[in-house]
């Protein structure tokens, strides 16, 4: 081996996919497993091909569409390679791979990224590892049977999916669980670490998934709410721009009247001599 941090226990297999192939399946370019050092490091502006790894140990860092990625200890990574990717060593690490192309790999892959990004755990699938393993197998023999390979490829993606399914299942669990826990404290003074603690997230990443899902920023729903409930007080009640204020959680009454403007045109005492 010639790679920079690719010990010599590492292997590499090499297939040459048939016309048919080509044309009808997905299929497998290159493959192998590596045994890496921490100084192994892949980056490329773009290779005609997808990649699969499978992290049997270690760790790496993903780089893809300006945003990265850590695959622990049993990830799977799927990558796109036709765009600029990084992917290295973050330890001692050893890892499956193949390159393949071919039927519905871009449309795969572009589902799959904007669902879930390109790295997912994998503790305990089986169908996977054991898919990945087959065509290694395969490619180590050298007897690659095409038609088979090719659906161990759309199994592994067919598992991708249903993760990905999953993952967004829990993610919409979330969301809601932090909504309500908002909806219910919202005359209060609430953080963002609040609203992730909520959704068992980092505030990082609950702010990534709410804005996906919600098509706002956490905050931007909280004022949105608390505003709704000053236009509900301010129709329904006598009471003060102050009280109103306060009772949906903003901390001055100038304030209040800035963000209340910012969102209905109007001043809170304008808005209440409206007529529906």
């Amino acid at each position: 081996m010639i790679e920079k941090g690719v010990l010599p226990q590492s292997k590499m297999f090499f297939h040459m996919p048939s016309e048919f192939a080509k044309k009808a399946l997905f299929h497998l370019i290159y493959s192998g497993f590596f045994y890496c050092t921490k100084e192994y490091i892949v980056e490329r502006d773009n290779w005609n091909s997808y990649l699969f790894i499978y992290v049997r140990k270690g760790s790496m860092k993903i780089q893809y569409d300006h945003k990265e990625y850590i695959a622990a200890e049993n990830s799977f990574v799927f990558l796109n390679c036709n765009k600029p990717h990084l992917y290295q060593a973050e330890e001692d690490t050893i890892f499956d791979w193949l390159h393949f192309s071919g039927n519905a790999s871009e449309d795969y892959f572009d589902y799959l990224f904007h669902n879930s990004g390109c790295v997912y755990s994998i503790y305990n699938n089986f169908v996977i590892t054991d898919c990945m393993s087959s065509i290694l197998d395969m490619a180590e023999k050298d007897n690659v049977d095409e038609d088979d390979a090719s659906i161990m490829i759309h199994k592994i993606l067919y598992e991708l999916k249903q993760l990905s399914k999953h993952a967004e299942e829990t993610h919409i669990n979330s969301i809601r669980s932090a909504i309500k826990y908002l909806e219910s404290h919202y005359q209060d003074q609430i953080t963002l670490t609040d609203l992730a603690k909520c959704a068992n997230l980092s505030p990082f990443h609950f702010s990534r998934v709410f804005k996906k899902h919600m098509n706002c920023s956490p905050y931007q729903y909280l004022i949105s709410y608390r505003i709704n409930n000053a236009k509900k007080l301010l129709h329904n009640t006598n009471l003060s721009v102050q009280e109103i204020s306060f009772a949906c959680g903003f901390n001055s009454v100038p304030h209040f009247i800035k963000i209340f403007k910012q969102h209905t045109n109007v001043s809170p005492k304008k808005f209440r001599d409206l007529q529906f």
